[in-house]
This record gives C-alpha cells, sequence and structure tokens, in this order.
C-alpha cells in the first residue's frame, strides 16, 4: 500500500503546474500524513522518500528534493493530528528465550541472524497511537544482577519464556517472581510471552501459567500470551494488551 502511494506521487509530479500547484500540493501532503502513520520512525520515513526520489512540492509550484531534513521533521510534526504516548517496555527472560527475535519481529526485522544479547538492544515500535520503547536485557546469569539499573520509570515489563525448556521452567519461574517483588517494579503491568510455540515440545501456556503460580498475582495487570516470535504468530495479540494496560494504567 506504501509503495503504491510513492508510485503515484511519482507520477504526479511530471504534471505540476503553477495552475495546479495547489491542489497537488494539498494532495501530496495527505499522501504524506498516511505514509508517516504506515511507517514505525521518522527515519524509515525519510529512507522511503529518500528511495524514491521525490521532491517537495511548495505551493508556488517550485519543487526542490528532501535535502533540508529538518524542513521534513518540521512538516511532520505539523502533520501528526497527536503526538504519540511514549511508553518505555522493559523486555526481559532468560538467555536462549527469544527475547531478540521477538523484538526484531516487532521491528519488522530480519531475524535470520540472531546473536546473543550481551549488553541491551533498544527499539521504538509505533503502535495504536504509542510509541514503544523497548529495552531488551541480555538474559545471561551473569547479566541479570544488572537488569535493576533498568527498573526506573518502567511502564510495561515483558517476560519471555521459552516453552519447550522445561528443564528451565524452575529457574525462569524463580527470576520472574524476583522482578515482580521489585520495589521499581511495583504495579507495572506484566505480559508474559509463552515462546516457541512452534515447537512440538512446547508446553502450552496454560500449564506455564499453572505452574509459575501466575493466579496468584494481585498487585498488578498480567497476562500470558502463546507466541512463536519466529512466525509472529501471537506477538501483535500480546502487544495489543500492552497498550490496553497502559491506557487503564494511565486512567
Amino acid at each position: 500500500m506504501l509503495m503504491n502511494r510513492i508510485h503515484t506521487l511519482r507520477l504526479q509530479k511530471k504534471s505540476v503546474s503553477p495552475q495546479n500547484s495547489i491542489r497537488v500540493g494539498i494532495l501530496y501532503f495527505t499522501h504524506l500524513k498516511k505514509m508517516f502513520h504506515e511507517c514505525n520512525t521518522t527515519r524509515d520515513l525519510c529512507v522511503s522518500l529518500r528511495l524514491t526520489s521525490l521532491p517537495l512540492v511548495t505551493l508556488g509550484g517550485v519543487s526542490r528534493r528532501e535535502g533540508n531534513k529538518m524542513g521534513l521533521l518540521s512538516i511532520l510534526r505539523k502533520l501528526k493530528s497527536t503526538p504519540d504516548q511514549e511508553v518505555r517496555i522493559l523486555l526481559l527472560g532468560l538467555d536462549n528465550g527469544g527475547k531478540t527475535t521477538l523484538l526484531k519481529q516487532l521491528a519488522s526485522e530480519d531475524i535470520s541472524h540472531i546473536t546473543p544479547t550481551q549488553g541491551f538492544n533498544i527499539k521504538s515500535v509505533q503502535s495504536q497511537g504509542f510509541k514503544l520503547n523497548v529495552w531488551d536485557i541480555g538474559g545471561q546469569r551473569k547479566i541479570r544482577p544488572y537488569w535493576r539499573n533498568y527498573f526506573e520509570n518502567t511502564d510495561v515489563l515483558i517476560y519471555v519464556i521459552d516453552s519447550a525448556d522445561r528443564k528451565r521452567f524452575e529457574e525462569t519461574g524463580q527470576e520472574l517472581a524476583e522482578l515482580l517483588d521489585e520495589e521499581k517494579l511495583s504495579g507495572v503491568p506484566v505480559l508474559i510471552f509463552a515462546n516457541k510455540q512452534d515447537l512440538l515440545t512446547a508446553a502450552p501456556a496454560s500449564e506455564i501459567a499453572e505452574g509459575l503460580n501466575l493466579h496468584t498475582i494481585r498487585d498488578r495487570m498480567w497476562q500470558i500470551q502463546s507466541c512463536s516470535a519466529l512466525t509472529g504468530e501471537g506477538i501483535q495479540e500480546g502487544m495489543n494488551w500492552v497498550c490496553k494496560s497502559v491506557n487503564s494504567k494511565k486512567k
């Protein structure tokens, strides 16, 4: 859909004249606004415009290429009807749970080459009027003591579990319980992704919920969501819950 609009704009720019410059200009900015909402970030939109070699059409009929980035950013800010609410999400879980793969799925990035996270990754994702700033922190045992350095100002905690690694259920349950006892995470909604559901050996989300005693959580909103970071199944449903929980918390 986005490329269709880009193609339409490319055709229209060939026939711009002073007589119809206002009409084309309005149409251009209407398309630009739609493109903006379909891109994850302002940078993505700048890349899309640069790839198409589209000019910026002024109301005076004069065109110039997207060289002035500050001018483009100024236009985008004016086009945006309401600013996105920024939400800080902490993405935690044991190593090899699929956190980074899940994060890349959210950002629509290539997942064919994933390496263990030694420090942290940060991605910004647009969803339902929110700008979700997701912090993916490495899950190796030697890194876990540093998790607490990232607790401040967390709006939502996402905890990822390898549903097929039953030998580590006790370990992952202990880590989750410690997180829920942290003062700085008090009352923070938690989404548990029961990941790797594409594997035949994966435990269902209901079994994991029972094993982790999630039904005993009373001090916050929580949800467990079956998913596969590899195929993307279940991820959007989980993020929809995140957005709803943030809305409920802010009311």
